[in-house]
């Protein structure tokens, strides 16, 4: 591990959490719910462990300061899982840029720079919080790369907040509506044959090949109706397998695809789209054959509203620390804003440190500066929120 000459706490936290290793799959969260455990005792909170799986529990932290508004923090300890990736250096060991101005590692930005922030914003509040009256509550949760099962595991159990930061790469700025996730798995069934005698066979990857053609033109018709926010909902295929031997007719092929919705839209409007390309195929190609489609995630796109109290308080504290006007925007990938919002009906923003654009990619990393930002931001929100 490569270390600055004097890293910040919040950076040296961030070095830690990211050695740690949480990838989903499988998901266990234990080496660093553990940690977040001593941590927060050590500076005066309450600890829950909600297990919501074995070996996979949320941690709820908790600084009760007397009656008041209950102000929720809330992020993922699993990170994405970087087999299959190519890195420059071991993903699971933190790594500075030569000029010491980012680090790398798996979760440096989705999300263990939100986590380690919130809960250096949080020991500070503990700190020091005379005037401030309420509950300051940091969720951090497990299951979010697998549909967010921890964040809804928590708000079924009757979670209730004034309001919720969301922790998640966002450059610093306050995200007030995100996309929904639609993904599902569909299998073309064909008949094996020798590639030699192609007649004999049906080959499920020109069936496979033909519905991916007819769904990629869903997005010339997405494209009428896109959010103020987040521009227009999406669909694609992301991955596609089939065949057994290179001289063989494959007789399965599957596909997954990826739909986005945007507000408004709903999972059954998604699946009347599928039907609909799927029926039409049907029609023309007698052998066609598919399974059962199978869901593989499924999220709910949600927004809060400009006027509520969690986004101006949000919006100064940016403004505060950055010292540049800030407006709401958008955030184009699913999270766990979905569940508190859409199931709680709790006001959510989403904001943190670093891009979407480095999460689950090789050499993921954070900007050192945001991260130690972020600290102050998320402090500057919570005694905004609780000092009314």
């Amino acid at each position: 591990m490569i270390m600055m000459q004097q890293p910040s706490p919040v950076i040296k936290a961030l070095m830690e959490c990211i050695s740690r290793p949480t990838p989903n799959p499988p998901g266990e969260v234990a080496v660093v719910a553990d940690w977040l455990e001593v941590w927060a005792l050590n500076f005066g909170a309450q600890v829950v462990r909600q297990t919501v799986e074995p070996g996979k529990d949320n941690v709820i932290i908790t600084l009760d300061l007397g009656p008041g508004p209950c102000l929720v923090f809330n992020t993922h300890m699993d990170v994405n899982d970087p087999s299959g990736q190519v890195w420059s250096t071991p993903p699971f060991e933190p790594r500075l840029s030569l000029d010491e101005s980012r680090l790398y590692g798996v979760g440096a930005c989705d999300a263990k720079g939100s986590l380690v922030s919130m809960m250096a914003a949080m020991e500070q509040v503990a700190k020091e919080h005379e005037h401030l009256q309420g509950k300051l509550v940091l969720t951090a949760v497990m299951g979010e790369e697998a549909g967010g099962i921890g964040s809804l595991f928590l708000v079924q159990q009757g979670m209730q907040a004034d309001g919720a930061v969301v922790g998640e790469p966002t450059g610093l700025a306050v995200a007030i509506a995100h996309k929904g996730t639609y993904m599902r798995r569909l299998r073309f069934r064909g008949r094996a044959a020798h590639s030699g005698r192609p007649e004999l066979g049906v080959n499920a990857i020109v069936h496979a090949s033909k519905f991916i053609v007819e769904y990629e033109k869903l997005n010339s018709k997405l494209s009428l109706n896109a959010h103020p926010l987040l521009g227009p909902a999406s669909a694609a295929v992301t991955i596609i397998q089939g065949g057994t031997r290179q001289n063989t007719i494959p007789n399965l092929s599957e596909i997954i695809i990826d739909r986005r919705l945007i507000p408004g839209e709903t999972h059954a409007d998604a699946d009347r789209e599928l039907e609909q390309i799927l029926g039409v195929m049907q029609e023309t190609i007698p052998e066609l054959t598919i399974d059962p489609i199978e869901v593989v995630v499924a999220t709910i796109p949600s927004e809060t509203l400009a006027d509520k109290e969690i986004v101006s308080i949000s919006l100064e504290a940016v403004e505060h620390v950055l010292g540049e006007q800030q407006h709401a925007h958008g955030f184009r990938a699913g999270c766990d804003m979905s569940k508190l919002v859409t199931i709680a009906g709790i006001p959510t923003i989403i904001l943190g440190p670093g891009s979407l654009d480095q999460a689950h990619a090789p050499d993921e990393f954070v900007e050192i500066a945001q991260v130690e930002q972020a600290a102050q931001i998320y402090e500057r929100i919570a005694r905004q929120f609780l000092g009314r």
